[in-house]
């Protein structure tokens, strides 16, 4: 982002404006970052989440409106990959039915760079938290440890003690890392793991019905008997529907297979299932219908209210201490 901004003042003169747009405090400008001087990486990750939101903005939003030949520029494409790869969780539609997953390929990933490969692959939930990965046995050896191809041709220039000790540290580093995955990350959530069944690719999952039917009876103050025994039947009738793929899947028009399968949000594609109606005109799906409404509106962070946080804090600042509730949401909206 550093080389982005570094040789164009238009640039850096854009940036600003963006930050004044969404009423964001625009201080300091990104630091540059040298693998050699780590000990100012804190300094560098402050600044970047000081002007988080300023930079989602521009290289998301503002960027791809005003300069559609950015296509082709191989720069802005890494960041906007990266951005995107970060602030995936950050979106306001419900991921609730992914949260697990997601968590779980996080740590697997994390595991896989220092873990034998046959004791992570294909595990999920708390097969994954049963790994020692803490063993040596378990870990594999300095060569096939991920450390980057750049690191890696540097550590030609170490001697034999000084690659042992490398590789000592990076395996601790790795360890740390997944101590902590595993202390924040819900991994072990079983209803996290049961909501997975709201996805449309599972819908015929011989595991999606059971985990419905246990999520329907862990909240019993919604539903009664009745209901529940509805809920089953309601539910592989869900399973037989023949439901188009239009429903699912977002068509760009764009026929090249390299891209990825851009899915509508989840909330958009139930809304056509609460829509199907009986040969008599009634309503198919009575009590899932409600089930399911309950469900998306669990939230999958925080990230919508700290958004808020943040704006209202530079909107309402020691000068502008006076603004009505009525102003405050008319600024914000």
């Amino acid at each position: 982002m550093w080389f982005w901004f570094s040789r164009s003042a238009a640039r850096r003169e854009e940036f600003v404006k963006v930050a004044n747009s969404i009423v964001e405090v625009y201080a300091h400008f990104l630091h540059r970052f040298v693998c050699t001087r780590w000990i100012e990486i804190g300094i560098l990750l402050e600044r970047i989440v000081e002007q988080w939101n300023i930079i989602n903005e521009y290289f998301l939003i503002f960027l791809p409106k005003i300069d559609k030949p950015l296509d082709r520029n191989e720069r802005f494409q890494r960041i906007k990959t990266t951005l995107k790869a970060l602030v995936w969780f950050q979106q306001e539609r419900p991921l609730v039915h992914v949260l697990f997953s997601e968590c779980c390929n996080i740590l697997r990933s994390v595991l896989l760079c220092f873990v034998k490969e046959d004791l992570v692959a294909f595990k999920q939930g708390t097969q994954l938290l049963s790994i020692s990965y803490e063993l040596q046995n378990n870990q594999r050896i300095d060569s096939k440890i991920e450390i980057g191809e750049s690191t890696r041709n540097c550590l030609t220039d170490l001697s034999s003690n000084e690659k042992i000790a490398f590789y000592k540290d990076a395996r601790e580093i790795y360890c740390t890392i997944a101590e902590e995955l595993i202390r924040t990350l819900p991994t072990n959530n079983t209803l996290l793991r049961h909501l997975q069944c709201l996805h449309p690719l599972l819908r015929t999952e011989s595991a999606s019905r059971t985990n419905i039917m246990c999520i329907t009876r862990s909240i019993p103050f919604l539903f009664n008997e009745e209901e529940i025994d509805r809920l089953s039947v309601e539910w592989r009738t869900y399973e037989m529907t023949d439901i188009s793929d239009e429903w699912m899947e977002g068509k760009t028009g764009n026929e090249n297979q390299n891209e990825p399968t851009a899915y509508h949000p989840i909330d958009i594609y139930w809304r056509h299932i609460f829509s199907i109606k009986t040969s008599t005109g009634s309503l198919q799906f009575i009590v899932l219908t409600k089930l399911v409404k309950c469900l998306l509106s669990l939230s999958h962070g925080n990230a919508d209210v700290e958004r808020s946080f943040s704006k209202n804090r530079h909107l309402v600042s020691d000068e502008r201490a006076s603004l009505s509730e009525q102003s405050i949401n008319g600024l914000t909206s």
